[in-house]
């Protein structure tokens, strides 16, 4: 079965791209501030949630990420958001630049649907 392309490369192409925030969660690093795209949480290299930035006008992935970590509950209102601040202080973080513009955004949306696959992790599935 031929993957769909998203940008040009296919989600395995895309896969080869992840990098590592250095410091995790506790540095905020200007690069990402206004770019897009996909971001991981890792705890001990499990894959635990796999989340995107969409929103490139309003910080994009600087924002989105941080977002789990300050003040105010906007980015725990949900289950995952809870334990991603709860294991803020441990988790690995990758992320994945799709780009800057609105096309990117929606290349990163695109691009979580297809790296969440049929297997989800633990993070991502909704709790009741």
């Amino acid at each position: 079965m031929t993957q769909p392309l998203i940008e040009g490369m296919t989600p395995a192409e895309w896969n080869q791209q992840w990098q590592t925030l250095e410091g995790g969660l506790s540095r905020r690093p200007d690069e990402l501030k206004g770019v897009v795209g996909v971001f991981r949480f890792r705890r001990k290299n499990e894959v635990v949630y796999i989340g995107c930035a969409r929103e490139y006008a309003k910080g994009g992935l600087w924002k989105r990420l941080f977002d789990f970590i300050r003040p105010g509950d906007s980015g725990r209102t949900h289950y995952a958001g809870q334990k991603i601040f709860e294991h803020r202080e441990t988790l690995e973080v990758d992320v994945i630049v799709t780009g800057t513009d609105y096309k990117a955004g929606w290349a990163a949306q695109r691009l979580k649907a297809a790296l969440l696959g049929k297997r989800k992790p633990v993070w991502n599935v909704a709790r009741t």
